[in-house]
Parts: structure tokens; C-alpha cells; sequence
């Protein structure tokens, strides 16, 4: 029993497959670009996450609050009193931990509600892309011919 499909379905379907490639960046250069920052960030970030142990400047560093927005101070704030360090250690009154602001980068957080959403696409994203591009390179399907014009 052969379960593939008719070679001019199998074409339309590695077509379908090159088109989205094409689309999704191909042509968007500045999109790409961004996307490809944005998946910088968050790779880069998530290594630092995973080995903060590994460096002091993760474990103990503190970055100021008046570099940040605001929703950070705030939560500096209702992090302190809720362990009962408002009036302790009055020099950390103004400033968040390194690692605060790497989980965020990383999760998209420090944009805010619509960072989070814009990670969660790129990444639907990026599965998709990643998939159909094995699917792409296993099949080996023929190219279509491209004609260059010669100088």
C-alpha cells in the first residue's frame, strides 16, 4: 500500500511550501531583520538564564530603575514590602536585579502584554518555518530553473 501522493499533488504541495518560505521573509528584508533580533534576544537571554549560577554579575548585579519603565519600581516596591525590606537596605531601594530583567527580555515581559504575544507568534513562527524547511530538505524535490542573465 503507497501512501504518497500523485507527483503533480506532491509539486503543488513543495510549491505551497517554497511560497511560504519566500513570503514569510524573503521578500519582508526589514521584517526579517527585526525577527531576527528579536530571536537574538531571546536566545541570548535564555543561555544567561540557564547558567546565571555560572557569573557573580547575574547573581548579585542590580541595574537602576531609572533605566527601566515604570512597572519596575513598582514591583521593586511591592517585592520589598512583602518581605519586609522597606526599610532595610536602602541602597537596593532603586534598583532591580540583573536576572528580573533577563526573564523578561527572554519572555517578552518588558514589552509588556503585547511583547508576550509577539514572542508567542515569532515562535509559532519559527516552529512553522523550521518544520516545513526539514519537510523541504528531506523531500529534495526539483528546483525550479532559474534563468540568470550573464553581464
Amino acid at each position: 500500500m503507497n501512501n504518497r501522493l500523485p507527483t503533480t499533488q506532491r509539486k503543488k504541495n513543495i510549491n505551497l511550501w517554497r511560497k511560504i518560505h519566500l513570503y514569510s521573509f524573503g521578500y519582508y528584508k526589514w521584517l526579517s531583520l527585526l525577527v531576527s533580533v528579536f530571536f537574538v534576544i531571546c536566545a541570548v537571554t535564555g543561555v544567561l538564564y540557564n547558567h546565571h549560577h555560572d557569573f557573580d554579575i547575574l547573581e548579585k548585579g542590580r541595574i537602576s530603575t531609572t533605566f527601566l519603565p515604570d512597572k519596575y519600581q513598582e514591583r521593586l516596591d511591592r517585592t520589598r514590602k512583602a518581605q519586609g525590606l522597606e526599610d532595610l537596605f536602602p541602597e537596593e531601594a532603586n534598583s532591580i536585579p540583573v536576572m528580573w530583567l533577563i526573564q523578561d527580555l527572554h519572555t517578552g515581559d518588558i514589552f509588556g502584554f503585547w511583547g508576550r504575544i509577539c514572542y508567542d507568534i515569532l515562535g509559532i513562527i519559527l516552529v512553522l518555518l523550521a518544520i516545513s524547511g526539514c519537510y523541504l530538505y528531506l523531500v529534495r524535490a526539483p528546483r525550479p530553473n532559474i534563468k540568470r542573465k550573464d553581464n
